[in-house]
């Protein structure tokens, strides 16, 4: 199915549910698709940036430029949370406002119902934004409405942020391809990178085992990393600009087996580039043997 949206350019894309399509606009439009026709439509602001839903909730959030943190329940399109800009610096100078990306905070490692329905909860009410002025701020809507903590990152916009399920640890990607794990219980302090990238971030996901993390950046490579260890596991070029990119689930009782001439799985594609990476190399250092 095809659905006609604002044409403002797209700041958010999600499901709701099966029926449901949830989609964000940089003029502050957020529509809602069912079964293929426009149910709803409500304004959010005029420099949306970014429109995020929280998996599990009726609750969206949205950001941008001069456009502080908001949350929005999307059973009654009425705002519940606004925050407020974090305070003057020692000159007293406001602090412009930009948000670049949202992410809420998901935590799925305990497996009882009424655990989880606390989580989802909690999920609605922690959320993590990246600003243009290469901020990465926390925010507990329960607790107050400025940030709980606010880190920089080095000299560039922070272009891509995400929570990991774990409920502890964030991913922050900057416009320089520096990919770097904080801590958000340390007022979010670095303690470790994601080396490889050579381009500016455009989108971080995780997968559903909570083991894996991929990252594509305007160097028109997939990455694909162990969140141990942080070691990249393999990339593959794409040939274009790719601006997201989300693991697959396969439907239960189906494996990852790809028939001989037809298309591989994923996996099957970044195992082959691997081993074409490795051959290349040890070609390479033969033949500067061969020379010396």
């Amino acid at each position: 199915q095809s659905f006609q949206m604002a044409s403002a350019g797209c700041s958010g894309l999600a499901t709701i549910d099966s029926k449901r399509l949830l989609s964000g606009t940089k003029n502050g439009v957020v529509q809602i698709f069912e079964e293929g026709k426009e149910a709803s439509t409500f304004k959010v602001g005029e420099k949306t940036c970014r429109v995020k839903f929280c998996p599990g909730s009726s609750a969206i959030a949205t950001g941008g430029n001069e456009e502080l943190l908001k949350v929005w329940d999307l059973a009654t399109k009425k705002q519940t949370f606004k925050a407020r800009n974090v305070k003057p610096d020692k000159l007293d100078l406001r602090y412009p406002v930009h948000i670049l990306d949202i992410s809420f905070f998901t935590n799925t490692s305990s497996s009882s119902s009424s655990q989880q329905q606390q989580q989802q909860q909690q999920a609605a009410t922690q959320i993590v934004t990246a600003t243009a002025h290469h901020q990465v701020r926390f925010y507990d809507t329960k607790a107050q409405k400025r940030a709980i903590w606010s880190h920089k990152i080095g000299e560039n916009a922070v272009r891509s942020v995400l929570a990991l399920r774990d409920g502890i640890t964030i991913i922050a990607g900057d416009g320089a391809g520096e990919t770097l794990q904080l801590d958000s219980r340390v007022n979010g302090r670095i303690v470790g990178k994601f080396k490889g990238v050579g381009g500016a971030i455009t989108c971080i996901s995780q997968d559903e085992s909570g083991e894996f993390l991929s990252t594509t950046s305007l160097d028109r490579f997939v990455r694909v990393y162990d969140i141990k260890t942080r070691k990249m596991l393999n990339k593959v070029y794409l040939k274009q600009r790719v601006s997201s990119c989300l693991f697959c689930k396969n439907p239960e009782g189906t494996e990852e087996q790809a028939p001989e001439g037809k298309d591989k799985t994923v996996w099957d594609i970044l195992e082959s580039q691997r081993n074409k990476t490795v051959s290349s190399k040890k070609r390479k250092q033969k033949r500067a043997g061969g020379e010396k």
